[in-house]
Parts: structure tokens; sequence; C-alpha cells
């Protein structure tokens, strides 16, 4: 192999090396977004979930007092 081969793989190395860490982070940024994206929306369920418990201990408490006792 002559120096000229050489330095056209080392350019071919560099260029793919290059390439690679620039994708890593792409991805790496991408995968940053998405787990906040994913921590935000763990949250938001939580209080979703809170919401939905006391509307239906409310709901429960509503129907009990409106109903008749059981001796009418």
């Amino acid at each position: 192999m002559n120096t000229s081969d050489l330095l056209n793989r080392i350019d071919e190395l560099e260029m793919k090396s290059q390439f690679q860490e620039e994708t890593i982070d792409a991805l790496n940024h991408a995968l940053t977004l998405q787990q906040k994206d994913l921590l935000l929306l763990k949250e938001q369920i939580k209080l979703i979930a809170k919401q939905l418990e006391a509307n239906r201990q409310q709901q429960v408490g509503v129907s009990d007092s409106s109903e008749r006792p059981p001796h009418y």
C-alpha cells in the first residue's frame, strides 16, 4: 500500500468517525427530550389518577347520602 492509499483510508475513517459522533449526539439529544416528555407524562397521569379517585370518592359519597335509609 502506498502513502496515498493510506491517507485516503485515514480520511475515510475520520469522516466515518465524525459522522458517527454527530449521529450519537443527535440520538442522545432525542433521547434526552423523550425522557423529559416521559417524566412529564408520568406526572400528568398521576395527577389524573388522583383526580379520578377524588371524583369517584365524591360520587360514592353523593350516592350514599341520597339513598333512603334501609328502615324506610
